[in-house]
């Protein structure tokens, strides 16, 4: 396992030779740490190979008595030494990259064990859906999860990249969205009120307007201006690693770890291991090589999603020798449809 968030630390000679900072070295600020034991574990939101996120409460977080939702990103059981190490160095990069509007931001981190006992006692509710049991009218009889975690708030609404392609009208430029499964899709995201989107919310998220696409589009384009002020390489910017909250604000996230890219189509094998082929630029795809600028790159094949309501990236074309030859001959994709030439 390996974030697909990096930070530079140095650009070679040909300015696309880069050396990323190696946060295991780093020291862990311990500000960061909150007691596992008062975390309310609740359903597992997304898993994959190594890992899963899992909904919590926590409690005490940011005030004496508050609680409050938050997702909690967790290794697999029984992880190796490496898989640890990364998981720290994501949470060490983390605490250096600095919060943003359009970032999902770190709330803390649970990384001192916790004895068996502790565990036992305590007193918080948990349940554990994702074992396939759940537990909430058993209070302290599981023990909380001994691994490392990070812990993020989330708001569950709705995931841009998972948007059904809706009937086709560009009446007053409106598109409607319904609001199917609704509560598989998970958000991470700030505590964000807007007062003057006072609106219903299921109102509010049945209709999208063309405006609400370009406003996600220029969200995206300020969160990854911030990571590349933080000099950081995000190198998986797709639909589905763009969250959507509470008044329409976007986060930018990696769901790393917790996705099942064995079983997700977006990702192609390519040599030895598997790829988000259809986002990724031609320098990255043949060469291996990870800039800002494929990051650009990638940025554009996203707007082409936001703008076609979720459509898979070059529809109807597999991936195989002919695709390779298309991107390197150069070949785009046509106008998604609810862009505009202007856009």
């Amino acid at each position: 396992y390996e974030s697909q968030l990096q930070m530079i630390q140095m650009v070679g000679p040909l300015d696309n030779e880069y050396i990323y900072v190696d946060f295991r070295e780093f020291e862990y600020n311990l500000k960061w740490e909150f007691p596992r034991e008062n975390l309310e574990f609740g359903q597992v939101l997304g898993s994959g190979a190594f890992g899963k996120v899992v909904n919590a409460t926590a409690y005490g977080i940011s005030d004496v008595g508050d609680s409050i939702q938050v997702a909690v990103k967790m290794l697999k059981e029984k992880p190796d030494a490496s898989e640890k190490d990364a998981l720290m160095s994501e949470l060490k990069m983390m605490t250096h990259i600095g919060s943003h509007e359009n970032i999902v931001n770190l709330l803390g981190a649970c990384t001192v064990a916790v004895s068996n006992t502790d565990s036992i006692n305590s007193p918080v509710k948990r349940s554990y859906c994702g074992r396939g049991i759940g537990l909430d009218d058993l209070s302290g009889s599981l023990p909380v999860p001994n691994d490392s975690m990070i812990l993020m708030l989330f708001v569950l609404l709705f995931l841009v990249g998972t948007c059904e392609n809706p009937y086709h009208s560009r009446i007053n430029q409106t598109v409607r969205k319904p609001m199917k499964n609704l509560y598989s899709c998970l958000i991470f995201t700030d505590k964000i009120v807007h007062a003057s989107r006072q609106m219903d919310e299921e109102e509010d998220f049945n209709v999208l307007t063309f405006e609400d696409l370009l406003c996600f589009s220029y969200q995206v384009a300020k969160g990854m201006e911030f990571l590349e002020s933080k000099l950081c390489i995000h190198r998986d910017l797709a639909a589905r690693n763009i969250l959507v909250t509470h008044g329409k604000v976007v986060k930018i996230c990696d769901f790393g770890l917790a996705r099942d890219i064995v079983n997700d189509s977006s990702y192609v094998v390519r040599g030895n291991t598997r790829l988000p082929v259809k986002w990724m630029a031609p320098e990255s795809l043949f060469e291996r090589t990870y800039t800002i600028k494929s990051d650009v790159w990638s940025y554009g094949i996203l707007l082409w999603e936001i703008f076609s309501l979720g459509v898979n990236p070059y529809p109807g074309i597999q991936v195989d020798t002919n695709f390779y030859k298309l991107i390197q001959g150069g070949f785009t994709m046509d106008r998604p449809y609810y862009a505009t030439k202007d856009v």
